[in-house]
Formats: C-alpha cells, sequence, structure tokens
C-alpha cells in the first residue's frame, strides 16, 4: 500500500502541476473540485489524491508566478558594471550564453530575476562571482531551462571570484578533470565525456544525431546508473570518515549534490540523485523503500519545489524510462535465462515507456531501439567505468576510447533503421506482442514479415527530377539543391548544425558536393561549419568581396581541414551538374552591408529559382533584369526588401524561411506584395521543409 500511496502521490502530484501552469481559474477550480470529492468519497486513497493535487495546483501556481514577476520586472538598461552569481556557466549547449543572479548594478546592490550574459570569460564557472562591464538591456527570454529577464553584452570581464563551497569547488574540480582528460583531441573524447557528466559540447551533431535516430541518446543524459556508479566510487573514497550509519548518509548526500554540480542539474539527474537520496534517508530512520516508493516520493518531492519540471522533457523521459524498467524487470523476474530476459525486458520496458513523449517531440521513434541497445548497454557499462578509472589512471582512456567509437560505429548502423511514426508505432507493439505471446506467435510471425517487407518498399528514394528543398532550420536559411544524379548542393545551413544535420538526414543526404556561404551571419553560415571540417563537402563558395571575419573565417578554415577546395565567386561564375545550371548573379562590387553582398544565384533546369541571401534594397537595384518562376524571398522576408523589385521579380511561388524571432519576420508589407500578385506563398515555419521540383534539365 505505501509504494501505491506514493505512486498516486506523485501522479496526482503532477496533473495538479500542469492545472496550475496553464491556468490559476482552471487550478483553482480543479481544486475545489477535487476537495468536494474527498468530502463526499471518504477513501484513504481518494483524500491522498486530493491532498497532493491541490499542493500540485498550489506549486504550478506559484511557478506561474515566478516566470510572470520575471517578465513584469523593470531591469536597468544602458551601459552598467554588473555583479553576478554564475547560476550557469557558457556553453555551446546554451549559445554561448551564461545566466548570472545579479548581486549589484553600477555599485548599487540589486537583487533583480536573473540575466544571461553574452561574451562572459569562460574561465567563470558555476558558482563563481564575476564582475562584468557592458551593454544592459530587458529582453525576455530562456537559457535552455532558465528564464532570464535580460540580457547583458559583456564587453570585459574584470574579476572573477570562483565559489568557496566545498561541494561546488569538489563537482568543479571533477568536472575540470573529466574535460582535461578527455579535450576532444581523441574521436571518441565528446561521447565519453557525454556517458560520465552528460557533456555533450565535444559530441558531433552526426554523432548525436545518430544516437538519437538509434534510441541510444539516454546514454549521455546521466541518470540512474551513473548515479549509482559515482555513488559507489564515492563512498569507496570517503570510507574512513564514513563509519556510522549516519555519517554514511550525510556522506551520500552529499556525495550526490557534488553528482548535480558535475553535471550542472540536468533534469535526469536531479530525478535519480534525490530517488537516490529518498532510500539512504529511509533507511536512517528506519522507513524501508522499494524503488517504485523511491520514484513516487522523488516525483512528488521534485514537483512541489519546482512546478516547471512537469513540462521538461527532459525530466518526463528519466521518469517514463524509469518506470518502464522497473516494469521490464517485474516481468522478467523467474525468466530463464536471467541474463537473456532481464535486460531484455528492462530496454523494452523503457523504449516503450518513452515512445509517446518522443513521438510528440521528434515525431518518430526508431524500430531498431531495443536491439541497439541490447548491444550497447554492456559496452556503455565498461566504457563509462573505464572512462572514470582514467580520471585517475590517465593512460587508460585510451581504452576508453575503443569502447566509444564501437558505441557510435553501431549508433552509425542502427540509425538507418526506419523511424516510425504513431500508427508505425503502434503496428509494431501490436505485433511484437503477438510475436511474443505463443497463442498469437505465427500470426505475429507473419505480420512481422509482412511488415518488413511494406516498410522495404516503402523507403524514401532520391528524387527523380532536379528539386529544391527549403529545409526548415528555425530562424535562417538552409536550402537544398538536388540532382537526381546524386549531385547535391547546399546554399547556407541555419544556425545550429544538430537542427541541420536531421534536415539534411530526412533527405538522404550523406555527402555534399558544393557547400555555398552566401555571407557570414550566424543564421546562414552557423550550420555548415561542423558539415565542413568532416571531410564530406567537396567544395566551398563565399562571396568575393566579404570581409573574411568571425563566422565567415571560420567556414573557410573548417572547409580546408576538411579537404575542400575553397572559392571566391562573384557575378558571371557558371556550374553545371547533370540537370541544373547554377549561374552567380553577385555580389557584383563591395557594398556597405555584409547582407548586401551576399552571393546571389539563379538556379535553373525547366523551372528556375532566384536565391539571394539576406540581400536588401541597394543590392536588389543592381541584380539583372530576371523573371523567375520561384523566389526565395531575401532576408526571410524582412523590412529591407524593395517591395517594387520583388513585385517585379516574383514568379509563380515564393517561399518564405523563417523560424520563431524578435525581428518581425516576414515583414507584413511583404506579405500584401505576395498577395497582391497572386503569387502561391509558402513558409517553412508553417509547413517544416518544402519541396519543389524543378522538372527536367533546360
Amino acid at each position: 500500500m505505501p509504494g501505491r500511496w506514493s505512486l498516486l502521490a506523485g501522479a496526482t502530484t503532477w496533473c495538479g502541476v500542469v492545472l496550475g501552469l496553464s491556468s490559476v481559474r482552471l487550478g483553482v477550480l480543479a481544486a475545489v473540485v477535487s476537495i468536494a470529492t474527498a468530502a463526499i468519497v471518504r477513501r484513504l486513497s481518494v483524500r491522498i489524491g486530493v491532498v497532493f493535487a491541490v499542493l500540485g495546483i498550489l506549486s504550478g501556481v506559484v511557478a506561474n508566478e515566478r516566470v510572470d514577476a520575471v517578465e513584469r520586472a523593470a531591469i536597468p538598461q544602458g551601459h552598467v558594471v554588473l555583479v553576478a552569481r554564475v547560476a550557469e556557466e557558457t556553453s555551446e549547449a546554451s549559445h554561448a550564453r551564461a545566466v548570472g543572479e545579479p548581486m549589484s548594478i553600477d555599485g548599487i546592490p540589486w537583487r533583480g530575476p536573473r540575466l544571461a550574459l553574452i561574451g562572459l570569460d569562460p574561465a567563470a564557472s558555476v558558482g563563481s562571482t564575476v564582475t562584468v562591464d557592458g551593454e544592459l538591456r530587458a529582453h525576455v527570454s530562456r537559457v535552455r531551462d532558465e528564464i532570464v529577464a535580460g540580457v547583458m553584452i559583456v564587453d570585459a570581464t574584470l574579476d572573477i571570484r570562483h565559489s568557496t563551497n566545498p561541494i561546488v569547488m569538489a563537482g568543479a574540480a571533477i568536472r575540470g578533470r573529466v574535460t582535461a582528460i578527455y579535450d576532444g583531441s581523441v574521436a571518441g573524447d565528446g561521447l565519453i565525456r557525454g556517458l560520465l557528466i552528460g557533456d555533450t559540447n565535444r559530441l558531433s551533431a552526426a554523432d548525436e544525431e545518430d544516437l538519437r535516430r538509434a534510441g541510444l541518446a539516454h546514454f549521455i543524459a546521466v541518470s540512474g546508473s551513473n548515479v549509482a556508479m559515482f555513488l559507489i566510487a564515492w563512498w569507496f573514497i570517503t570510507a574512513p570518515i564514513a563509519v556510522r550509519p549516519v555519517l554514511r548518509v550525510v556522506v551520500g548526500i552529499a556525495g550526490l549534490a557534488v553528482f548535480a554540480v558535475v553535471t550542472r542539474w540536468e533534469p535526469s539527474v536531479i530525478r535519480a540523485s534525490v530517488m537516490a537520496a529518498v532510500p539512504l534517508v529511509g533507511g536512517l530512520i528506519g522507513i524501508p523503500f522499494d524503488p517504485w516508493m523511491a520514484m513516487g516520493t522523488a516525483v512528488t518531492v521534485l514537483l512541489l519545489v519546482s512546478g516547471q519540471l512537469a513540462l521538461s522533457v527532459g525530466f518526463q523521459l528519466s521518469v517514463a524510462a524509469t518506470a518502464g524498467v522497473l516494469v521490464g524487470v517485474a516481468f522478467a523476474r523467474g525468466r530463464k535465462p536471467g541474463w537473456l530476459y532481464l535486460p531484455l525486458f528492462a530496454t523494452m520496458g523503457a523504449q516503450l515507456a518513452v515512445a509517446p513523449i518522443i513521438l510528440v517531440v521528434f515525431g518518430a521513434v526508431p524500430l531498431v531501439a531495443p536491439l541497439a541497445n541490447l548491444l550497447v548497454a554492456p559496452i556503455v557499462a565498461a566504457t563509462t567505468a573505464v572512462g572514470a578509472v582514467a580520471l585517475v589512471l590517465p593512460p587508460v582512456a585510451s581504452l576508453a576510447d575503443v569502447g566509444a567509437m564501437t558505441i557510435l560505429a553501431i549508433a552509425s548502423a542502427a540509425a538507418t533503421g526506419p523511424q516510425l511514426g504513431w500508427a508505425g508505432t503502434v503496428t509494431a507493439a501490436i505485433v511484437g506482442t503477438a510475436v511474443v505471446w505463443r497463442p498469437s506467435r505465427p500470426l505475429g510471425i507473419a505480420a512481422a514479415l509482412l511488415s518488413v517487407i511494406v516498410m522495404a518498399g516503402s523507403l524514401s528514394t532520391w528524387p527523380t527530377e532536379p528539386t529544391m528543398v527549403v529545409l526548415d532550420v528555425g530562424q535562417g536559411d538552409a536550402i537544398l539543391l538536388q540532382d537526381p544524379s546524386g549531385q547535391v548542393v547546399l546554399v547556407d545551413g541555419g544556425p545550429d548544425p544538430r537542427t541541420l544535420d536531421r534536415a539534411l538526414r530526412r533527405n538522404g543526404v550523406k555527402r555534399i558536393d558544393l557547400v555555398v556561404v552566401t555571407h557570414g551571419d550566424l543564421d546562414h553560415v552557423g550550420g555548415v561549419i561542423e558539415i565542413l571540417a568532416s571531410g564530406t563537402v567537396r567544395e566551398l563558395w563565399v562571396p568575393r568581396f566579404a570581409v573574411e571575419t568571425g563566422l565567415l573565417a571560420e567556414a573557410i578554415s573548417a572547409a580546408e581541414f576538411g579537404g575542400a577546395r575553397v572559392a571566391r565567386v562573384t557575378t558571371g561564375l557558371v556550374r553545371h551538374t547533370k540537370t541544373l545550371r547554377i549561374e552567380v548573379l553577385g555580389p557584383r562590387r563591395k557594398y556597405q552591408t555584409d547582407n548586401d553582398g551576399s552571393v546571389i544565384m539563379l538556379v535553373s533546369a525547366s523551372e528556375s529559382v532566384f536565391l539571394g541571401g539576406d540581400i536588401g534594397a541597394v543590392a536588389q537595384a543592381e541584380v539583372p533584369p530576371i523573371r523567375p518562376d520561384v523566389v526565395v524571398v531575401p532576408h526571410h522576408g524582412s523590412a529591407t526588401t524593395d517591395l517594387t523589385w520583388l513585385e517585379r521579380v516574383v514568379g509563380r511561388l515564393a517561399v518564405l524561411s523563417y523560424g520563431e524571432n524578435r525581428y518581425g519576420h516576414p515583414n507584413p508589407d511583404v506579405l500584401g506584395v505576395l498577395a497582391g500578385t497572386g503569387t502561391e506563398v509558402r513558409q517553412t515555419h508553417l509547413e517544416g521543409d518544402i519541396a519543389v521540383g524543378l522538372g527536367s534539365a533546360p
């Protein structure tokens, strides 16, 4: 019964938090109805559910109020000197933004909401107190799971004082040791850092996407097994001082806090740490906790402390996977041989439990995930253990690297397997159940074979005509030109390499003949740098007259490192694939702005496409007279476009490439002109990838 009550408490708390987060009025109404129900139905389980549902509603309302308070906060703006404590340090995952808790502004104490810090010295780690000089402006946004009320553009970091908190110091020391040993100089370092501390900054976009598509990404979201391994090592190290039960519990909880600092408070780690702390405390006070009780109690406590966790995908996946593992272990109990059934059912339970969440977030689940997990799980355990030992004995790090490369090889092979949507997942679950259940096994096997044949026949094929695909990469441009011969041209790559890698996979692209970087803005070049360095690109085009600094210089360096030929192009250059003619129309000269200096192209088959990067009215006035069939509207449809020029140039179809943004893209006047011409308008933000067939060769 206590186990059921703890699970009931966790479930009703979660429901209450969601209601409280969605609407204060709805939450109050739900609380009133719940209390009335408890008054009528006098069962203990009902009353327990009502109590925790009401507490959850209060937690959700409080969490919403915290967000509202941040959004309403008055932020001093202008050039300031800020003193802040670093709550989250700079990383690629936070798009080079740190999060700081302000302490004073211009020498005056100020305890306002958290702020994003752009350009903070990387030496400033979590817990450090920093003094920075720069421009502060109000702008509510999110940095990972943190909501911030303003952005500080740091001109200079004047002072860094590292934390003297022993737990923070211990966590920073361990994290620093991991990043020093696995510094990215060896191919498997990025994965090992992910396995040990959940840091994927050194893991390539392609490898991370392989892990996701193979159903193995949970291994780099450190959780229960990592916490258990860390606690064992922690207790071994602290054994001389943890001689009494009370000290052992205190030392164990301190160790969990240290590990949370090491992994930077990932939701999965927080859940696993609290779940591990519950039986420690329970043992001390004489209350035994089984795994279900520990999970229910951990979920309840965490949601009451931080209601926003209810909406965290990482937290949802962690809880679902843990529940799936516990169910799978229960089904495997008593089955022989145990070495086969225990990992099989635990893996299948976890995969089935997280499938609905993955379908909602990513739109597909990998069919081969259970098999890939069975193959990889023992290798992950061994690699993680050896990787941890290497922190003390660095020479064994090479063995961990072998394990990491093996995991990545399996992930790469499994990533090519079928990805199932809702219908496919339900079908696979039914067929799998029929195969496992003995009375229906013959029918299940026949259905499985039929499913394999159907999936094999429905695999996507390369386009049979020249095709342009405007990829959905969020706020940015990434345009794919596919020739039936297999040749590929990529024009820009959006801001994020992982998003671009996912988009290329959706379209069956494994190598690229030509990458065109129209200009050096992040939303055009940020995604392609990693691909250029990978050695899978043959040639890179950049604008002739651009100043080669910043991201543009980084792209050129990456291309040279990857062995791609670099060409600085201007008007007059023509390139042919088997069915496409690519003519460069600009830049014609040096312009005052980088946007006007974008590479401009006219791509022709039976139909023609105009690609203009981010050119504005100045460069548009110098484009030679053209009337293409398709126009990718320059600069995401911004107000920099000359409306008269657009009306004159646009053909049967206009494509707008953009995502959520604060720039007002696309501009209403641009949309009005397009509507007035009768042109069909398509938008990546509304449709996703937009494929346009260009017919046969001219």
